[in-house]
């Protein structure tokens, strides 16, 4: 199977989003359903000077190379979306495979799949589509409220280097690019032809800098990007909590035993005595500069290759597991600069624990594991459903509300992240969602619920009947495999729960009660 990147033409990718929407009423695949639309929200915020109407997205990942992929998370309610880092060294050997997500997930190094000049223009293409289909889809009457945020790598030669030094430019004066669109869109679709698309793409930068990079080295970054103009988020690695505090929390507190870091990952890592007056020189710099500094909590957390799933001796752990490292770092960093930081938040963020980050400051929240799991970008509606009902029984009207105890809300968030079954590695008692049937390039996909049946029972149809309001067809669906509902509705062992997706989510589906409800509320 060809593993390249191919990013499409503006016309080829503006004309595939256009003619899908009118004759399917779906972008990319994903029904207009799932779109969320803007609407005056509590959870809108403002960030770098800029209206921001979600305070989530996408973050800098493989799933942020492509113009779809940015398309897709702003259509489902991204509203910050990190664009991939990008770097000098952009001729890459990828590994397969290089991303492991089965439960936590795992990561090699490298995963810049496209050259400079090719992820300027995917990120270009995708700015002019989300102006067009604003219009497109009868928004334009609302606020844009979204924001690119570049994010480069990885030391002070490379990001001053006439090849990222032009990246930058392209990105924060696209005119030329902007131009040569509007042609096209006069060519392919003229009704759009007058759609404003500001030049100026991005004015903020998150700093990625290797595992290892020196203290002096990530400030002289930093200033770079200020002196640019550039408001600055700075990527810190979860290693800053100490090998003594992360081993704990991993192996003690969540029981991940199998996990084995070596003493050279943290001894190279920027340590914690450096971070603090680094942190407070920079915060001070923007500030004299009006600008905006701040930290990423936190990249991935390297470690031995256990799973032996992915190449090589060392693997990057992202998802659940990160969380309770994360979170406890963010305490002890919003502790010692007495609550003065700015904390972009992503490490093992989901849609349960969105409502606690907001509430303890964090902005924005961003996710690359969860977006890997079943659902993708359109988690990102359960994202904001959570959200706003943690504002709604907090009685909050704005964000300012929902963060005023945000020091009592992140010191009681940190402890209780450590006795949460949810990040405990015994938390999925059931067999992981997969079946040993192959998926070829242009199957269907089979339902693992159904699979792990002995009955074959249609288990989708049935809970999705029940979720329509029609009970009779539910039950249906039920007998036409099962004759005796209310017997199993009981008694059934419920293998199917062990490989329900919505593991990914919260917990399984409740079979049983599903099926007695069916039995107990069908017409016949």
């Amino acid at each position: 199977m060809p593993t390249d990147l191919y990013p499409l033409p503006f016309d080829k990718f503006l004309c595939w989003a256009i003619s899908e929407l009118r004759k399917n009423g779906s972008i990319f695949g994903i029904p207009r359903a799932l779109f969320y639309e803007p609407k005056d929200e509590p959870f809108a915020a403002e960030i770098f000077g800029e209206f921001l109407a979600t305070p989530i997205g996408p973050s800098a990942g493989p799933h942020t190379q492509l113009s779809q992929n940015i398309v897709s998370a702003w259509l489902c309610g991204g509203r910050f979306i990190e664009l991939k880092t990008v770097q000098i060294l952009d001729d890459l050997e990828i590994p397969r495979p290089c991303i492991d997500a089965a439960d936590e997930g795992y990561n090699v190094e490298w995963s810049q799949e496209l050259r400079l000049h090719q992820s300027a223009q995917e990120y270009i293409n995708a700015w002019a589509l989300v102006h067009v289909l604003r219009k497109a889809l009868g928004w334009d009457e609302r606020p844009l409220g979204t924001v690119f945020n570049m994010s480069v790598g990885y030391n002070l030669e490379g990001i001053k280097s006439p090849k990222i030094q032009e990246f930058l430019g392209k990105l924060t004066d696209a005119t030329k690019a902007i131009e040569e669109i509007r042609e096209i869109l006069v060519q392919e679709l003229p009704e759009y032809a007058d759609v404003e698309i500001p030049p100026r793409i991005s004015t903020s930068v998150t700093l990625s800098t290797m595992h290892g990079c020196p203290p002096h080295e990530i400030e002289a970054i930093a200033e770079f990007l200020l002196a640019r103009g550039f408001h600055t988020f700075v990527k810190l690695n979860p290693t800053l909590l100490g090998q003594d505090r992360v081993m704990r929390i991993l192996h003690d507190h969540l029981g991940f035993k199998e996990i084995h870091i070596p003493d050279e990952v943290f001894e190279h890592d920027l340590q914690y005595e450096d971070a603090i007056p680094l942190i407070q020189r920079l915060r001070e710099k923007a500030r004299a500069l009006g600008l905006t500094f701040g930290v990423k909590l936190t990249n991935t957390l390297a470690m031995a290759n256990h799973r032996g799933v992915l190449p090589g001796g060392e693997i990057y752990m992202s998802g659940r597991a990160l969380y309770p490292v994360t979170l406890n770092l963010f305490w002890r960093l919003f502790s010692d600069l007495d609550g003065d930081i700015h904390v972009s938040y992503s490490g093992g963020a989901d849609a349960l624990n969105l409502p606690t980050l907001i509430s303890c400051g964090a902005l924005p929240v961003t996710a690359c594991t969860d977006l890997l799991k079943p659902g993708g970008y359109a988690r990102f509606g359960q994202w904001l459903w959570e959200l706003r009902q943690a504002m709604a029984k907090a009685g909050a009207k704005s964000l300012e509300e929902f963060t005023k105890n945000r020091a009592e809300n992140l010191k009681k968030a940190a402890e209780e992240s450590l006795k949460n079954p949810r990040y405990k590695k015994d938390f999925f008692l059931g067999e992981l969602p997969k079946i040993p049937d192959g998926l070829s390039f242009f199957d269907c996909i089979a339902a693992p619920c159904v699979a792990a049946c002995p009955a074959a029972q249609d288990v989708p149809e049935y809970v999705g009947w029940i979720a329509k309001g029609d009970p009779k067809k539910s039950l249906e669906a039920i007998l036409a495999k099962n004759p005796l509902p209310t017997v199993t509705g009981y008694v059934c062992p419920a293998f199917c729960e062990e490989r329900c997706t919505r593991w990914n989510y919260e917990k399984p589906v409740a079979i049983r009660a599903l099926k007695r409800f069916a039995a107990e509320n069908a017409e016949l």
